[in-house]
C-alpha cells in the first residue's frame, strides 16, 4: 500500500482499499504479500498501519476467496 495512502485516509478508508485490493490480488495469483511502496516511517498514523493489519486478518479469514 502507498504510504500517501496510509498516511492521508481514515482507517475505514484504508482497511476498504487494503481489503478489496487484497482480495483481487489474492484471487488472481493465489496467494499475495501486503506491504507499504516504503518503509513503515514514524510519522505514519498508528491508526492507518493497525488498520492495513486488520484489513489481511479479514482477507485471510475469509475462506470465500
Amino acid at each position: 500500500m502507498d504510504v500517501d495512502i496510509l498516511c492521508r485516509k481514515s482507517p475505514a478508508e484504508i482497511a476498504g482499499e487494503v481489503y478489496e485490493k487484497g482480495r483481487r490480488f489474492r484471487a488472481a495469483a493465489q496467494g499475495y504479500a501486503l506491504g507499504s511502496g516504503n518503509s513503515i516511517p514514524d510519522y505514519l498514523p498508528v491508526e492507518g498501519y493497525l488498520a492495513m493489519l486488520e484489513a489481511a486478518r479479514r482477507i485471510r479469514a475469509d475462506k470465500a476467496v
